[in-house]
This record gives structure tokens, C-alpha cells and sequence, in this order.
């Protein structure tokens, strides 16, 4: 098939999937599922396979591609939330789309790779930002963990970090994908603002739980000195 000039429809999707099947990896898939650990059904292909199939349809009939029925597979999920990453569009249409495939997110590996794809936001910081809040503060742990792995991987800037404390202890989800993605983001802000990240650590609402692999992410770190990692210790909750 050639993603770049097919004329999306049901029946061509349709072939479209048994394509896909038929490029399985089922070692990979084995792999696949094991590091996912989410109730998803997994073809088993490798990303970069994934990310070349998203950049050709991203080059065509993308709209038509993404009108199409969601299916079951993690991999034809993937692909659209790709796909929506590369498409050469309005930053508002992007955003429509943005807001329509978090609603299809229901693991951590479609939620970070989505987010990780999303140039744009990095070139239009301000535009996205209330959308990026309005998904921390929501009570979805997809939507929340969008929120917060989008602020740790576009938004880590002197000008947003008092504000991040704030979405960030402001969250009360207690799922675990959320609570990691609240300990990630402060870790990471902890090695570019280690002076804000301590003030922070000493005074905050955050789960004890949360905090505490905060602190465990921070001391795992190649890029914290040993001397800090004995310091945030003392942190713990």
C-alpha cells in the first residue's frame, strides 16, 4: 500500500490492519506486552516501523485516516496519535486533534510516545499551555499523566516552574501511572533546577508515596552529585 496517496475508507483500513499483521514480530510482541502491562492487544511491531507507516499517511489523506473507526490494536493506536504529531497543519486543527486522541489513550506507552512526537508544542509553548494545564487538572489519569509528562518534556523553563509545583501538587489522582509521571517530572526538574526543586521537596502537598520516587528518581540520576543524593534523602515522607 501506499500510505501517501490512498483515499482513506472502512475497507481499505481493513487492509490496512492485515498489513500491519503481517509485519509482526512475535518475539517482540512477547517483549511488547511484558513492558506495557496493560490489558491491550499488541500486533509486536518495533517503532521504527510504526513511526515510518504515521510520517507516510501524515503526508496524505491524514483526516480521512484519522475519521476511520478505533480499533483494538496498541500499534493502530500508536499510529494515530503519531501521525498527528507529523502532520504539517494549523497549530488550532492540531490542537482539535490533540484534544480528540487523548480520549483514546488508556496506557502509558501510547500516552508518552504520543507527547514525545508532539513538536509543535515546543515551538508554540504559550499556545498549548492552557490545554496542557487543562489535562493536568483533569480526573483522568490518562489525561493527567498527558498533562504531566507534556510539562516535564516541553515546559521545563524558569518561567513555568513555580506553576508546574503548583499542577503538580495540585494533583490527587492516587493511580500509579499518574503518581510516577508526578515523580518523573519533578526529578527532571530537580537536575535543571536543583535550588526550586529542594524549596519544593521541603514544603509540598504531594503523596508521600509520590515523593518519595521523586526522590528515588532523583538519587538514581547520573546527573545528580552523589552529595545531593544523600541530601534529598532527608526529604522522604
Amino acid at each position: 500500500m501506499d500510505y501517501t496517496l490512498i483515499k482513506w475508507n472502512k475497507k481499505n483500513y481493513e487492509i490496512f490492519i492485515d498489513e500491519l499483521k503481517k509485519l509482526q514480530d512475535e518475539k517482540y510482541k512477547e517483549f511488547h506486552n511484558k513492558v506495557i502491562g496493560a490489558e491491550v492487544e499488541v500486533i509486536g511491531l518495533r517503532s521504527p516501523i510504526i513511526k515510518d507507516i504515521a510520517k507516510k499517511i501524515a503526508k496524505g489523506d491524514w483526516k480521512g485516516f484519522l475519521s476511520q473507526k478505533k480499533g483494538k490494536y496498541y500499534e493502530e493506536t500508536g499510529i494515530r496519535g503519531l501521525i498527528i504529531g507529523f502532520v504539517k497543519a494549523d497549530k488550532k486543527i492540531i490542537k482539535e486533534y490533540i484534544e480528540k486522541f487523548v480520549d483514546e489513550i488508556n496506557n502509558w506507552g501510547i500516552c508518552d510516545s504520543f507527547i514525545g512526537n508532539l513538536k509543535i508544542i515546543k515551538k508554540e509553548k504559550e499556545f498549548f499551555y492552557p490545554l496542557v494545564k487543562k489535562m493536568a487538572e483533569s480526573d483522568n489519569q490518562w489525561k493527567i499523566r498527558f498533562g504531566l509528562i507534556t510539562l516535564m518534556s516541553y515546559y521545563t523553563e524558569k518561567e513555568y516552574i513555580n506553576e508546574t509545583f503548583k499542577i503538580c501538587s495540585a494533583v490527587k489522582n492516587k493511580e500509579y501511572y499518574v503518581q510516577m509521571g508526578q515523580a518523573w517530572l519533578i526529578s527532571t526538574l530537580f537536575i535543571k533546577f536543583r535550588n526550586e526543586t529542594l524549596e519544593y521537596l521541603k514544603n509540598n502537598t504531594l503523596d508521600n508515596w509520590a515523593q518519595n520516587k521523586a526522590i528515588q528518581k532523583i538519587r538514581e540520576s547520573f546527573r545528580v552529585s552523589e552529595e545531593d543524593k544523600e541530601l534529598v534523602k532527608s526529604f522522604k515522607k
